[in-house]
């Protein structure tokens, strides 16, 4: 096989995709990269693209192999950033005090923010092979992905141990948790045309003052047309 290179997100699962696309899914894990190792070269931004698995990779496009990319998008992003926090943001002291925090909230919706502004400036066409996070946890897209990349089908032990790694990572999110309250904001804004330099309301006043099992429900009731700025650009 040709050398790999993923350009994925931190949580969006390139170790678990190298590991199946270069048949060391041999187990269940749940973090396939870091318990299976695969040889693959990864990039998380453009400007790290120093680090890889495997050596350094300089330029996309003088990249001899296969070049997959895998594109956040805002349904997904709470299980995104949820992944990123148990294996790769582990360690982060903000994430260690409390994951249902105005301090957790914060870092992660800005986090995302980066994540979807950098997808934007990409040029897609840069690579062989586009997916969605969401793709991942589709087993017939990744066996047809398999086909693709490896040119042969994969077993029925490997499919097997695809699909229980994936139940493995597809983890229910409480609706109160910073996770579940960026992707609530992400998609009622976008869902009404809303703008989050626009919003009246704070989501500081809310965290400081609402019961954290009432956090979705008062950030929810809070994306309204009527709380944001909408007609100011207009006068």
């Amino acid at each position: 096989m040709k050398p790999l290179l993923i350009h994925a997100d931190q949580g969006a699962r390139s170790g678990f995709i190298a590991s199946w696309l270069t048949d060391k899914l041999t187990r269940v894990a749940f973090d396939s990269g870091a318990s299976l190792k695969p040889k693959f070269y990864t990039i998380h931004t453009l400007g790290n693209i120093a680090f890889a698995s495997t050596g350094t990779v300089n330029s996309i496009i003088n990249f001899s192999g296969v070049k997959i990319r895998v594109r956040p998008s805002v349904d997904t992003i709470d299980l995104q950033l949820f992944l990123f926090l148990k294996k790769a943001g582990k360690n982060l002291e903000y994430i260690n005090k409390n994951e249902y925090s105005l301090t957790a909230f914060t870092n992660l919706y800005e986090h995302a923010k980066e994540v979807f502004k950098h997808d934007a400036e990409l040029d897609h066409n840069l690579y062989d092979i586009v997916l969605n996070f969401a793709d991942t946890f589709n087993y017939n897209f990744m066996i047809d992905l398999y086909k693709k990349v490896v040119g042969i089908s994969p077993t029925q032990d490997m499919i097997d141990t695809l699909i229980k790694t994936n139940e493995l990572n597809c983890i229910p999110i409480d609706k109160n948790h910073a996770c579940s309250i960026v992707k609530l904001c992400f998609t009622q804004e976008q869902h009404l045309g809303l703008k989050e330099e626009h919003r009246f309301w704070s989501i500081v006043d809310i965290y400081n003052s609402t019961p954290v099992d009432q956090l979705y429900n008062t950030v929810l009731q809070s994306i309204v047309p009527e709380n944001y700025g909408i007609f100011l650009d207009a006068q």
